[in-house]
């Protein structure tokens, strides 16, 4: 035997038994409570980035409606917009045909003057009504296209300023 392997045998024969196995007995103890510990910050650190993902999916969804709101509503205005507009060329077009036909009865320069005077004048009105109709009806789509991203943009500000709050 060696010097280190006798000296070592002697500190183990030198300490008694119920000492040893006390000192086992606290150690698991201890052991099984860290475990226990570790375990119980481990499942609340799991739950909550369960719950942050969860928040976070539940935004994204609400994110995907708002934009699929938005592209309906898009989609819809220009269907609309594009029949108004196809009504206001189809009127303007009517009405430089009814002007045309006017003038093909003259007889006078003063007539043709007349008649030249009287189309423009009513060109010009029929061009501001249809083109203030036209307007309203732009307005309209961009109103309906950016209420839902704006309803969203709304929402995300608040949960931002509660979760700052937080």
């Amino acid at each position: 035997m060696t010097v280190e392997n006798a000296t070592t045998q002697k500190l183990i024969s030198s300490v008694p038994a119920s000492s040893a196995a006390a000192g086992l007995v606290g150690g698991t103890t201890q052991a099984r409570a860290t475990f226990e510990n570790g375990m119980k910050s481990a499942t609340k650190a799991a739950e909550a980035v369960s719950k942050a993902n969860s928040d976070a999916v539940a935004f994204s969804r609400g994110s995907f409606e708002a934009m699929t709101q938005a592209t309906q509503a898009y989609l819809a205005g220009v269907q609309t917009f594009s029949r108004l507009y196809l009504g206001t060329v189809q009127t303007l077009t009517q009405h430089a045909v009814e002007g045309a036909k006017a003038f093909g009865g003259v007889k006078t320069v003063q007539d043709a003057l007349a008649i030249q005077a009287k189309q423009s004048r009513s060109s010009l009105e029929l061009a501001a009504a249809e083109g203030a109709k036209l307007q309203e009806a732009a307005l309209k789509v961009a109103k309906e296209v950016y209420a839902p991203l704006t309803q969203r943009a709304t929402v995300a500000l608040q949960q931002t300023q509660v979760s700052l709050a937080a």
